[in-house]
């Protein structure tokens, strides 16, 4: 039995992430945005008010650290909805600590939830685009090979 469970944990994660490609990372960071809300909504339920406001905010982290990762150079108009889009997740949340209202968390979560969705649908037709040029450069090379033996 590992004694630290939570280090090992830790480190796969950072492993995962040094490792992935950049998409992918986008996309495992709305899950951790997403993973919040969800305790979040559990902690609201619980009526676990303390929980909960931790819980938001560290959504509310998740969110801004997005916000800041934008490219506003090359991403022009998306990078620009995004930004308009996490702004307005993050005063949603911040609302969620003054009304307590479980329906802003709630909507946050759909929002998150459907921009990770499109997010893992950019990552995996990347992906797959660059395995058939990896897979097409591949087949080129043979193809220059099978010249020279000819």
């Amino acid at each position: 039995m590992n004694p630290y469970p939570n280090a090992t944990a830790n480190a796969y994660k950072t492993l995962e992430v040094t490792s992935s490609h950049r998409l992918k990372v986008v996309v495992m960071i709305y899950d951790a945005g997403i993973a919040a809300l969800k305790q979040a909504l559990a902690s609201h339920n619980r009526n676990d008010l303390i929980k909960r406001n931790q819980y938001v905010s560290r959504a509310q982290f998740i969110v801004q650290e997005l916000n800041n990762s934008l490219d506003m150079q090359r991403g022009m108009e998306i990078s620009s909805n995004l930004r308009k889009l996490y702004f307005f997740l993050i005063r949603h949340l911040s609302q969620v600590l003054t009304d307590n209202d479980r329906e802003k968390i709630e909507q946050s979560l759909a929002i998150l939830l459907k921009l990770r969705e499109a997010w893992q649908e950019i990552s995996q037709k990347t992906l797959k685009d660059e395995n058939v040029q990896k897979a097409s450069d591949v087949y080129h090379t043979e193809k220059k090979l099978d010249a020279i033996n000819v």
